[in-house]
C-alpha cells in the first residue's frame, strides 16, 4: 500500500469509494475542482493500483483547515487507513502553520464521531439541517 497525494488519474477510484462509503452524493468534478485550493490536502492510499481510501481537506483560513471528506473502501475498514490518512493530513497542516482542523459529521454517524474523538477532535456544536437530506451535522474541531 502507498500513501500519496491525489492525482487526476485517481478520480474514478476516489469517486467510487466516496459513492460507496458516503451517503452524500457528489459530482465527480468536485474532486478535481478542489485540487487547486490545496493539493497537499488531498491524500489517497493506493493498493494494487487502486485507490482504497482518501481524505480531502482545504485550508479555510491562515491557521485553519477543514476536512471535507474521508472515506475508506468497506473491504479495508478497520485496518487503520483512516487514522493513517488523518495523521498525514495533520502533518501537511503543520507544514503550513495550520493550528486548527474542523469537520462535520452526520449526527447519526456515531461510529465516525467516535473515530474522530479518538484522534483528538471534540464537539463544538450541532449544525441544523447541514446535509442535503436535512440531517443535522456535528461540527468537530481539533487543535494541532
Amino acid at each position: 500500500m502507498q500513501l500519496r497525494h491525489f492525482q487526476n488519474r485517481d478520480l474514478a477510484d476516489v469517486w467510487q469509494v466516496a459513492s460507496e462509503s458516503l451517503r452524500e452524493r457528489y459530482d465527480p468534478t468536485l474532486f478535481t475542482q478542489l485540487v487547486p485550493f490545496w493539493p497537499d490536502g488531498l491524500l489517497v492510499i493506493e493498493d494494487m493500483g487502486r485507490v482504497v481510501a482518501f481524505v480531502f481537506g482545504v485550508m479555510s483560513g491562515v491557521q485553519h483547515a477543514r476536512v471535507l471528506m474521508l472515506a475508506v473502501d468497506r473491504n479495508y475498514r478497520g485496518a487503520g487507513l483512516g487514522t493513517l490518512l488523518t495523521q498525514e493530513f495533520f502533518r501537511e497542516c503543520g507544514k503550513k502553520g495550520i493550528r486548527q482542523v474542523s469537520l462535520e459529521v452526520r449526527a447519526s454517524n456515531i461510529a465516525a464521531q467516535r473515530f474522530y474523538q479518538r484522534l483528538g477532535f471534540f464537539t463544538v456544536r450541532r449544525v441544523s439541517k447541514y446535509y442535503s437530506d436535512g440531517e443535522d451535522g456535528i461540527l468537530l474541531l481539533r487543535y494541532l
